[in-house]
């Protein structure tokens, strides 16, 4: 990365509407690298101590450099640019790509199974099944529950 520059893109001040005061900021930062052009984008809703709009408008500036260093949106930002910067791409259009008409794919597999042989696997699967089940009145070991008296 070469030189990451950071711009307040979104900035919508909400005050309270009986008294006019700052109560919450929506801050939206835009981080660009000078080099490869990438950009992140973080925006965010932050409760402020109730303030005068003008008073808390002209320290705005110490205000966001507060918000990006404590709460790690330099950061942030910085690792979703250099993610982009890493991230896979598509494969060029105009290479050779394989002549998929001419594979045979799928021998061995181009027939649904018979009727016949999915009969005898579910007749197959309701006996065994049968044999496993207790009969009514027989206990899991197979005793009868009146045994034993």
């Amino acid at each position: 990365m070469a030189n990451i520059s950071y711009n307040v893109t979104r900035w919508d001040v909400s005050c309270e509407s009986s008294s006019g005061k700052v109560c919450s900021v929506v801050l939206g930062i835009t981080a660009e690298d000078s080099e490869s052009r990438k950009s992140a984008y973080k925006d965010e809703r932050i409760s402020v101590p109730c303030q005068d709009l003008e008073e808390f408008e002209a320290g705005a500036e110490a205000f966001i450099e507060g918000v990006l260093g404590s709460q790690g949106w330099y950061l942030e930002l910085q690792t979703r640019i250099a993610n982009q910067m890493t991230a896979p791409v598509a494969a060029p259009e105009d290479r050779t790509k394989p002549d998929f008409a001419s594979m045979t794919i799928g021998d061995g597999y181009q027939d649904l199974p018979s009727e016949e042989a999915s009969e005898e696997e579910s007749s197959e699967e309701e006996e065994s099944s049968e044999e496993e089940a207790p009969a009514e009145g027989e206990s899991s070991e197979g005793e009868s529950s009146s045994e034993g008296e």
